[in-house]
């Protein structure tokens, strides 16, 4: 956004002739979509698009590495920006940073930084595009009446190529969250955003070829810090019309009972509690954390694992995991009520299995909506209020269950559930049910 009092945040990045170095892409203008009315002109913090690096990984344990001339099958992308320094005390509260790959093919097979981390200037977090093409970022300040510390940002994604690679393009969107003080003492917000979307091409000549396979970090880019995830607010429009890729998933959502009763330090203490179950339900499963779609809400959290997984073996890992790590949970601490008897951490979960689409606000689909349902139904909810032996009861949406559990897979027997209609809303179907209990320590 150019200051109304006539200056451009970009002059001081060009030279003489008024030509941007070749490291940047762009200095593009941002414009307000309402809702800051500030006293007196605003002139907004200009925002520094570098050209993305390009980096071309290979195998070190390969017997034969590939040729450095040979086009790669997969890359790491990195996009540094600047904020630059805010006018007049406004600052940013949120930055959103989105690729979008004019390949549809290209998926994102990790991003750093990563869902629930923070950068190293203390801004929290949130990733999101997993598994498809349009990976973007959001930026938040680290408390709630902060603001983003203006210097440099990085972001990075490792893509997978269907062919081999001669030139990568897309565009890039830049979206903010602008906080102005007021003269009352409180502050006025209102989103800015790049004008038009900025394209990018990296041809092959600009791929530097060698670099390690994917470490987390691109060479001189700086490593994350890890901090407890985080979710993020998405006030942005669709950027096209195009429907962001659809591919079958597995899809598993917890929920914590009873959450609403309790106090605020146990709330957080739930929310702790429930992370770490279903971290180690990954681990158990030897699913990376880092490749599996995460939506944290509240009290629940919703996992989508990567696609092509085997569901005959990954689902009774992640069972096993469910019960070994809340039995460990409840054993190491349970919850300080004041009650005779301390309360325990007892939890609802649900899979599923279908198409899921990444939209803009979060997971998109019949199966994620069906999966939900099932979650919520008073069947399910009932089952784990009146079984006081268990602290987890499991519900699998009729179709998924008749995949898995009439076949004799190992870790998947069919004893113990029971065939539950379910109508929710507008939704009505079949769930099996079944309390969950650890095997025995």
């Amino acid at each position: 956004m150019h200051d109304p009092a006539g200056g451009d945040p970009s002059a001081s990045h060009r030279d003489a002739d008024g030509r941007l170095p070749d490291d940047v892409l762009a200095t593009p203008d941002l414009v307000l979509r309402g809702g800051l009315k500030p006293r007196g002109p605003l002139a907004a913090p200009g925002i520094t698009l570098a050209r993305p690096l390009a980096y071309a990984p290979h195998d070190t344990t390969a017997e034969v590495p590939a040729p450095a001339t040979a086009a790669p099958t997969a890359l790491l992308l990195c996009f540094p920006f600047d904020l630059e320094e805010s006018p007049a005390g406004a600052g940013y509260r949120e930055v959103e940073l989105a690729v979008t790959f004019d390949d549809e093919d290209l998926r994102a097979l990790d991003m750093r930084p990563g869902p629930g981390s923070a950068d190293p200037g203390g801004a929290r977090v949130a990733a999101f595009g997993l598994g498809g093409n349009r990976p973007r970022w959001v930026f938040a300040a680290p408390r709630a009446d902060g603001t983003l510390r203006p210097d440099g940002r990085w972001a990075q994604a490792l893509l997978a190529c269907p062919r081999p690679v001669t030139e990568v393009s897309g565009r890039l969107r830049l979206r903010g969250v602008l906080a102005h003080p007021l003269l009352s003492g409180t502050r006025a917000e209102g989103e800015v955003r790049t004008r038009d979307d900025v394209p990018f091409t990296v041809s092959r000549a600009d791929i530097w070829t060698g670099a390690p396979l994917w470490t987390g970090v691109a060479p001189g880019a700086p490593g994350p810090g890890t901090r407890a995830p985080t979710g993020s607010t998405d006030t942005g429009a669709p950027d096209d019309d195009r429907l962001p890729p659809g591919r079958r998933r597995l899809c598993l959502a917890v929920d914590i009972e009873r959450y609403s009763a309790h106090g605020n330090t146990d709330m957080i203490r739930l929310q702790r509690a429930l992370l770490r179950v279903v971290r180690a339900a990954c681990a158990r499963a030897a699913v990376g954390w880092d490749a599996c779609g995460r939506q944290a809400q509240g009290d629940g959290y919703l996992l989508v694992l990567p696609p092509d997984i085997d569901d005959t073996r990954v689902v009774p890992r992640l069972l096993d995991g469910l019960t070994g790590a809340l039995a460990a949970v409840n054993r190491e601490r349970p919850l300080d009520t004041g009650a005779a008897s301390p309360a325990r951490v007892r939890m609802r979960a649900a899979f599923h299995h279908g198409i899921v689409h990444e939209a803009d606000s979060g997971y998109a689909g019949s199966a994620v909506v069906e999966l939900f349902r099932v979650l919520d139904c008073g069947p399910l909810r009932a089952r784990l209020a009146e079984d006081r032996s268990t602290d987890l009861v499991v519900a699998f949406c009729d179709r998924m269950y008749q995949d898995l559990f009439l076949h004799g897979y190992a870790g998947l027997s069919p004893a113990g559930f029971v065939r539950t209609p379910v109508a929710v809303k507008q939704f009505t179907g079949v769930a099996w049910i079944r309390s969950q209990r650890p095997a025995p320590v």
